[in-house]
């Protein structure tokens, strides 16, 4: 489903027209497109997906000239790995999804605490709001120091 714009051209006639990538961002891993050789482009789904792990591990105050923007997980992650501090994280990013990522509606969030590896599994499953595809960004929440 493409999303649909309105443009006028010279004689002030509007012009519909319509794009099928709705979001693109560079990939973080900055690896090289095989034909173009430039950074590789993610787009709609994948750039959301991307998006949403940033959001959630980006610090508060971390980023200049946006000092509410991030969460609050590093300090969490220095708690015990129990199902207390697991459901303190689902909170935390709950809030923050919530609050700086209005292209995705978050439809479930899992936080599961391993103990033995004294790190946590996020799962966050959520739903592009223009076009209601569906995505889940999976990572592990670790401390590093």
């Amino acid at each position: 489903m493409a999303r649909t714009q309105t443009k006028s051209d010279a004689n002030k006639k509007a012009i519909i027209t319509s794009r099928d990538v709705l979001y693109s961002d560079f990939d973080l891993s900055f690896l090289k497109h095989p034909n173009t050789k430039d950074v590789t482009i993610l787009k709609d789904i994948d750039a959301v997906k991307q998006s949403v792990k940033n959001l959630v591990l980006t610090a508060r105050g971390e980023r200049p000239f946006e000092p509410l923007l991030g969460s609050n997980i590093r300090t969490l992650l220095f708690e015990p790995v129990d199902d207390f501090t697991a459901f303190d994280i689902k909170e935390e990013v709950a809030i923050t999804l919530q609050n700086f990522e209005p292209r995705a509606r978050i439809l479930n969030i899992d936080v599961v605490s391993e103990p033995d590896n004294n790190r946590f599994r996020l799962s966050i499953d959520f739903q592009m709001i223009t076009n209601l595809q569906t995505g889940t960004a999976s990572f592990y929440l670790e401390r590093i120091r």
